[in-house]
């Protein structure tokens, strides 16, 4: 179901941000590099903008990763040799919701570096460089465009942070599972968007009754991708539009469990197109 023609973007050595956009609260990428790969998120595509959080992985000749504020102190540091090649991909997730920062390698759930942000940050945009004579190759996980059949069948993703972001088009009944492994199973909470015509979402947990269900007439539409984001800390299931804080659905599972991956599918005469922000 995935496209795995995604771009590469080439750097340079001289640590000059190049930014783009960002829906999301969560960054998942890879990058090659021997060193100093440089990560910056901010609320505009300015590198001298403040707030603005960076982070740094295998700095200090490729000894150590840090996080760092306004370009002030560092909010940590820790020594982590050989996490960088200068001649295979490695992939890491930055999260940044609740206003905390957690730093990852892909398929390790928990962070090896993670921290309170100083302030709230409006996050729009993230930057992205090498430097001190390195140079490097990313590729974002954002860019891939996803494709679901008319099969109710979840391909799965693994998810790192505690906020989904995702675009859609499609005609009705896109939805999402939220899981403990890349595969159906329990426990496991499910969301409909679009259901019942395009005219209503729900939750549903184990493939129970509707436990939170409510109007939304043509939330989707076959020919533009719509924007939603779906929130899961400790058991806090919230759905909403991007651009709106307010979720238009969400219900309290009492029994949390630790989400690792999400599963997205169409069904019921409907096709997909997505892209994720994981």
């Amino acid at each position: 179901m995935g496209d795995e023609t995604w771009p590469s973007y080439g750097t340079d050595e001289h640590k000059n941000y190049r930014f783009r956009s960002l829906c999301g609260k969560s960054l998942r990428f890879q990058v090659k590099a021997a060193h100093d790969v440089h990560l910056c998120f901010s609320s505009t595509d300015d590198a001298e903008s403040s707030p603005m959080v960076e982070v740094f992985l295998g700095a200090w000749e490729g000894a150590a990763s840090a996080v760092r504020f306004n370009k002030a102190d560092d909010l940590c540091k820790v020594d982590t040799p050989d996490f960088l090649s200068e001649d295979e991909y490695r992939e890491f997730w930055v999260a940044l919701d609740h206003d905390q920062i957690r730093v990852g390698k892909g398929g390790e759930w928990e962070p090896f570096m993670s921290c309170p942000l100083p302030e709230p940050i409006n996050i729009s945009h993230f930057g992205y460089a090498t430097g001190y004579g390195a140079t490097g190759w990313f590729r974002f996980y954002q860019d891939r465009q996803l494709t679901s059949d008319d099969s109710l069948t979840y391909a799965f993703e693994p998810v790192y942070g505690n906020t989904f972001t995702f675009r859609v088009s499609c005609s009705n009944d896109a939805h999402i599972a939220l899981t403990t492994t890349p595969e159906e199973g329990e426990p496991m909470v499910e969301i409909f968007i679009g259901g019942w015509e395009n005219q209503a979402s729900a939750i549903r947990f184990n493939k129970s009754e509707d436990l939170a269900k409510v109007d939304t007439p043509d939330v989707l539409c076959s020919a533009n991708k719509r924007k939603f984001w779906v929130s899961f800390r400790e058991g806090a299931i919230k759905v909403g539009n991007c651009g709106s804080e307010e979720p238009f659905m969400e219900w309290q599972n009492e029994d949390a469990f630790k989400v690792t991956h999400v599963g997205y599918c169409t069904g019921w005469g409907a096709n997909g197109k997505w892209h994720a922000e994981i």
